[in-house]
């Protein structure tokens, strides 16, 4: 904990859009090595990794693991610009810390600031455009969120709160909740997108939570692609598929690894079923 106190008091404000702007090369990313070496081990000790070899635990010491990584989430947040992530090394520090800690601690995401909290959502959303290995560590990390707030709803808890709900901006337009912004980018990137096949898996643990937490927004998207069908014949696939997507395999409103398992293959049904007739749209 001090050893990051120390580095949140040296290094606040010094590492600026400017410089990592000014940035050539990957090799110049080493210049950041102190950043990287603090996302580093916060994911390691998030993912429990990290061995503590002193005598008496972090806790009886008055300091535990979760305590440790929020604060570092709090030192390190402001620090991450999008332009900082365009480099390989650091971006995928960064998001392997990110998918840790939402899915070891997801509640913790709900004690930073507003300006934290939105700045993690549109480093995800950025992270959603980028390599094969990143995208996973993203959809980990939704997986993390969503199913946390599916899980708290459940039992009667706030969840994400006022994170997960729409509110009107200062101009008066209406804006969606965090959790319905990733359901609508996530369709789309597996109706839409390119990518590899090995990410199905992935984006089918991160869907799944998102359709139980936003059902109504979903069934609103899955009429809106069936309507937008001119021919008669994809557009009754397109109605059976989506139906089957969240019906078959006797597929339930839990989230344990069996149901997970059966929404993995109900996704890859559907895809095979919809993806190819929808692309040539």
């Amino acid at each position: 904990m001090r050893l990051l106190q120390l580095y949140s008091s040296h290094n606040i404000g010094k590492i600026s859009l400017s410089i990592s702007s000014s940035l050539r090369s990957e090799a110049d990313t080493e210049r950041y090595k102190d950043l990287r070496a603090v996302l580093q081990l916060l994911a390691s000790l998030c993912s429990k990794d990290l061995v503590d070899f002193s005598s008496e635990p972090i806790e009886a010491q008055g300091t535990n693991i979760c305590q440790v990584v929020y604060m570092g989430l709090h030192i390190v947040t402001p620090l991450i610009s999008l332009d900082l992530l365009k480099y390989p090394k650091l971006c995928h520090d960064y998001f392997s810390l990110l998918s840790h800690m939402l899915e070891v601690y997801p509640e913790m995401i709900t004690q930073l600031n507003g300006e934290a909290f939105v700045h993690i959502i549109k480093t995800l959303d950025f992270g959603l455009s980028q390599d094969a290995e990143v995208v996973d560590l993203c959809l980990r990390a939704i997986k993390g969120l969503a199913s946390f707030h599916y899980k708290q709803k459940s039992a009667g808890e706030v969840g994400l709160g006022l994170h997960a709900s729409g509110y009107k901006d200062q101009t008066g337009n209406f804006q969606e909740g965090i959790l319905s912004q990733f359901l609508r980018s996530l369709l789309q990137f597996l109706l839409f997108q390119d990518y590899s096949t090995d990410l199905v898996g992935s984006a089918a643990d991160a869907l799944l939570p998102l359709i139980l937490c936003e059902q109504t927004l979903y069934q609103k998207l899955g009429s809106e692609l069936i309507e937008k069908q001119c021919d008669t014949g994809f557009r009754s696939r397109l109605t059976n598929a989506l139906q089957s997507l969240t019906s078959s395999n006797s597929l339930s409103s839990t989230l344990d690894r069996p149901n997970y398992q059966k929404f993995r293959k109900n996704l890859h049904n559907f895809l095979t079923e919809v993806r190819g007739f929808l692309r040539k749209i």
